[in-house]
């Protein structure tokens, strides 16, 4: 099973989806939002079965969202990706892409995003996006009541104003996907529902659909008098080519490669060091239990001061911008008085 949903506040929209996926033979599984490997059930007589990417971007011009049978999900990826050119320019007949998601399954359902004279047009199957406060959302798979329980719990998360580049609704879909890792972390929230291990974020943008790169996720606790501890595993995702590795860090290292159906194998250097482009900080405040959570976004040419050290694509070491985790504390403690609200810095 599965929870992919889409959201747009008004302008661009943003994609999330987890990792997981299920099978019927109960088997000893490792996940990254587990500390130890076992045997994890789910809805029904479903059991968790491994990783699976659940956003494929096929083309620049075209992203599928699925939910469902993997096998068939990743049947019709392939028949998209053999059936259609490279560049939207030579898409002479659209409707090749219709006639291949007619195939689908009765057991999976998806969401087609395709980019044609600069609008976006959705394709839904067995699903369909609906309003709530002016903002479009798409829900799929067995997550998705939990998704939409988040929304209507937590109204402050859907700010009335978007940019241009459609940051806030990414920033809302990174937002979730903090807290359900460290509610993952945890106590195992989502795991019961057969969907978790991880999450990816997809978009679109000027040059087509991308997805959330070099993204490093941390968790915190913060006691009454301000200090601070890491409370759990922390993240680090970065895909080669189409193929997500996903390291988790504190105490040990560990790298979770999840391969794409479809792309190049790609070349990976055999050291780098990376700056995060999107950090997220979750802070469980111990005074009352709360979560306060920082999105921060900086582009490439604007690095921040934290990075990472990758050897063949596996976290090995990292550098941390205690400045910033400082500033994120204080404000934690002056939230954690104020109740729920969203707020934008932009630096």
């Amino acid at each position: 099973m599965t929870l992919v949903a889409g959201l747009s506040v008004g302008g661009l929209p943003a994609f999330v989806g987890d990792l997981l996926v299920s099978w019927r033979i109960p088997s000893a599984v490792d996940l990254p939002t587990q500390h130890d490997e076992g045997v994890y059930p789910g809805i029904g007589e479903d059991h968790a079965a491994g990783l699976a990417q659940k956003l494929l971007i096929v083309r620049p011009y075209l992203m599928l969202a699925w939910a469902g049978e993997r096998r068939e999900a990743e049947r019709l990826i392939r028949d998209l990706d053999g059936a259609l050119p490279l560049d939207a320019c030579n898409l002479c007949n659209p409707t090749v892409i219709l006639e291949i998601l007619n195939t689908c399954g009765p057991n999976t359902e998806l969401v087609a995003l395709l980019i044609a004279a600069e609008a976006i047009y959705p394709i839904g199957v067995r699903t369909r996006g609906f309003e709530l406060g002016n903002k479009r959302i798409y829900l799929l798979g067995s997550g998705a009541s939990d998704f939409f329980e988040y929304l209507q719990t937590h109204p402050e998360i859907l700010p009335s104003q978007e940019r241009a580049d459609g940051l806030v609704a990414r920033a809302i879909m990174l937002r979730f996907a903090a807290r359900a890792m460290m509610l993952q972390l945890k106590i195992g929230t989502g795991l019961r529902d057969s969907w978790g291990g991880g999450f990816e974020v997809a978009y679109p943008d000027r040059s087509g659909f991308r997805k959330v790169d070099n993204l490093m996720f941390r968790a915190w606790m913060v006691d009454e008098k301000g200090s601070y501890h890491n409370s759990g595993r922390s993240f680090f995702l970065r895909y080669y080519g189409q193929d997500l590795h996903l390291s988790w860090f504190n105490p040990d290292e560990k790298t979770y490669v999840v391969r794409s159906p479809i792309g190049e194998e790609y070349e990976i250097p055999e050291y780098e060091e990376v700056h995060p482009e999107w950090t997220l900080d979750v802070f469980v405040m111990k005074k009352n239990g709360s979560f306060v959570e920082f999105a921060r976004f900086q582009p490439p040419h604007r690095p921040p001061s934290d990075r990472v050290q990758l050897r063949n694509g596996s976290l090995v070491g990292w550098v941390l911008d205690q400045r910033h985790v400082d500033l994120c504390v204080n404000k934690s403690l002056q939230a954690t008085d104020k109740g729920a609200h969203f707020e934008m810095f932009h630096y």
